[in-house]
């Protein structure tokens, strides 16, 4: 499930789209969808593309006039009257419908005044021969509008805090509501969730809680996020119907993430085994998705979440806790290009967990491009007759970018991101007790702050380009009581 959240409607000037084979560069001062398809509008942007010959465009005027949107089933529609080139278009074609989606179509039906066109996804090197797309776009989240997922409820108090996002493009017809003062409540696999979301002044203030009931015990998770506006920056660039280079860029990231966890196995609460040996990942369902339309192409920007919770009990009582603090500032660049090899690869994009900290690569990006600094604020507390130790990794927020769909479509491909660039910040916090039946008894904390960039193979380019990753920022911080514990060290 995902919390679909889209920019809010604003104006903005049409861009003009190429011809199937013919060659356009866009201005800087809007997009190609027409006002009526809120989008985010860059700055500064190039669109000079050489299309496949086989590529037929639907261009923003037609999609304006005609388009009705997606069916529930993954079908667009529009009006037969205004859109009679749609109704041409034969089984094969690969289409760029401006600001909506690339597909291949694979049946076009007309019925009752109106056209369905079926067709699966398709990306970049399906429809481009050549060419350069660039941008610059600056983030406002007070310019965002979301719709709650199925199952979640509003609720008239702010509550809870943090770790969230996961989504889906948002269709003009389902722009939701302001996000000022939103507070929401729901059930994602058997955690309890609660999440609040407040704007100003162009940044965003996210709350979370989720709390778990696991074999007589309790998880409790509870954080606060809060993030500021950022530019986000990037070029593509294709040869010979194949993507030759990617950059991506989010200029002035910062934020802080505060998290605390509570778990709770006595005898109040049942003193059986927890049997939770196993890592635990939930991706929990909220996204900003912000479309960025270069050209009539639909790209989508997005700000998504996950968070694992890894313990290991030795003993069926225990009572145990932590809360700490990162923040995050700087550059978080990227570059992919063809004959770049895979470099410590992660499958999907490395968002679900941090690496173990004994394996955390060393940083090696641009040096400066992101810093962070962290805090262990809590000691004590922990109530368990053997061993106890938990991980907890929190990535927020990976920042993806990939070619955009109606939601209806969207879940056609099996995966949910579609491949792209990424950059995503880590919070992971390790713990560690020995227990009231070792004879020496002390506790390890660690907090470890770690951004990664790198690329998935997916929709912007998948023939020459590899995946990869890459760690510029692997900052950590250790706390040991009582201190210089040989026992604790390890």
């Amino acid at each position: 499930m995902g919390l679909l959240v889209t920019l809010a409607a604003c104006s903005h000037s049409s861009a003009p789209t190429p011809a199937a084979t013919g060659t356009a560069t866009t201005a800087a001062t809007g997009s190609a969808t027409g006002a009526a398809l809120p989008a985010l509008v860059p700055t500064r942007s190039t669109y000079d593309v050489t299309l496949k010959p086989e590529t037929k465009v639907i261009d923003a005027a037609t999609m304006a006039r005609a388009y009705r949107g997606a069916t529930s089933d993954g079908m667009l529609t529009f009006d037969a009257a205004a859109a009679p080139e749609v109704a041409a278009m034969a089984p094969g074609t690969v289409a760029i419908f401006a600001g909506v989606a690339l597909l291949r179509v694979s049946s076009v039906t007309s019925t009752g005044g109106k056209i369905a066109v079926a067709g699966t996804p398709v990306g970049l090197e399906d429809a481009i021969d050549h060419g350069h797309i660039a941008w610059s776009a600056p983030l406002d989240f007070t310019k965002v509008a979301f719709s709650p997922p199925p199952g979640f409820h509003r609720v008239t108090e702010q509550s809870g805090p943090l770790l969230a996002l996961v989504g889906l493009l948002v269709p003009r017809a389902e722009a939701g509501l302001s996000l000022a003062d939103n507070t929401w409540d729901g059930k994602v696999k058997d955690w309890k969730i609660s999440i609040a979301l407040t704007p100003s002044n162009g940044n965003l203030h996210l709350d979370l809680h989720a709390t778990k009931t696991i074999d007589g015990g309790t998880i409790d998770v509870h954080g606060v996020g809060q993030f500021n506006g950022l530019t986000n920056e990037g070029s593509i660039t294709l040869a010979n119907g194949a993507t030759t280079e990617i950059t991506f860029d989010n200029k002035g990231l910062s934020g802080t993430v505060d998290f605390d966890w509570k778990v709770a196995f006595d005898a109040e609460h049942g003193g059986s085994d927890p049997k939770m040996r196993e890592s635990d990942l939930i991706n929990l369902p909220f996204s900003l998705d912000l479309p960025l339309v270069l050209g009539p192409i639909p790209f989508k920007l997005s700000f998504k979440t996950a968070f694992a919770f890894q313990p290991t009990f030795t003993s069926k009582v225990t009572v145990a806790q932590g809360s700490y603090h990162a923040s995050y500032g700087g550059d978080l660049p990227m570059t992919a290009t063809a004959d770049a090899s895979a470099s410590g690869s992660t499958p999907g994009g490395g968002a679900a967990a941090a690496p173990a900290p004994a394996s955390a690569p060393a940083a090696d990006g641009a040096a400066g491009s992101a810093s962070g600094t962290g805090t262990i604020n809590s000691y004590g507390g922990t109530l368990s007759v053997a061993a106890v130790g938990l991980s907890t990794t929190v990535a927020l927020p990976k920042i993806t970018l990939t070619i955009g769909l109606p939601s209806a479509l969207s879940s056609i491909l099996p995966s949910s991101d579609f491949g792209g660039p990424y950059a995503t910040l880590l919070t992971q916090a390790n713990f560690l007790a020995t227990g009231v039946t070792t004879m020496v008894q002390c506790e390890k904390r660690e907090l470890n702050l770690l951004v990664v960039v790198g690329y998935t193979p997916g929709l912007l380019g998948k023939l020459k380009l590899k995946p990869q990753s890459k760690t510029i920022l692997n900052q950590s911080y250790t706390e040991i009581r009582p201190p210089n514990i040989t026992l604790c060290k390890g």
